[in-house]
């Protein structure tokens, strides 16, 4: 009789431990599908996000594209007469009195020859910025 009481707990102990193998290999696959999940989900937003962020660089060509300097340097100079000052042409003093501005022009008769080279120099630099 001991026998079988021994082999019946063993039985019991068998069938909780068959249970629990079982819940714990089907969370184990649900995990498993649920990570699969959200790997394919990652990889989808990541696509997107490149995507975004290409059409973000095409906007942005699109955008330099329709405001080209040249262009509006060509139209304030060519249509509105405007000329472009040199960084020779602007001297700041800095006055006690600061409700007073004053410009300075350098006169280009007083020049020697080092500061007119200068000067061509420094058009030609902000030429080709």
């Amino acid at each position: 009789m001991e026998k079988t009481a021994k082999h019946k707990n063993i039985d019991i102990l068998t069938a909780i431990l068959i249970v629990i193998i079982i819940a714990v290999g089907a969370l184990s696959v649900m995990c498993c599908i649920t990570q699969y999940e959200k790997i394919a989900e990652l990889k989808t937003l990541n696509r997107q996000l490149a995507e975004a962020q290409n059409e973000g660089e095409l906007l942005k060509i699109k955008y330099e594209e329709r405001t080209n300097y040249r262009a509006v340097e060509d139209y304030a100079v060519n249509r509105l007469g405007m000329i472009k000052i040199n960084n020779y042409q602007i001297e700041y003093i800095v006055s006690k009195n600061s409700n007073q501005t004053l410009l300075i022009a350098a006169e280009e008769e007083d020049a020697g020859i080092l500061p007119r080279i200068s000067r061509a120099f420094s058009v030609a630099m902000d030429y080709f910025k």
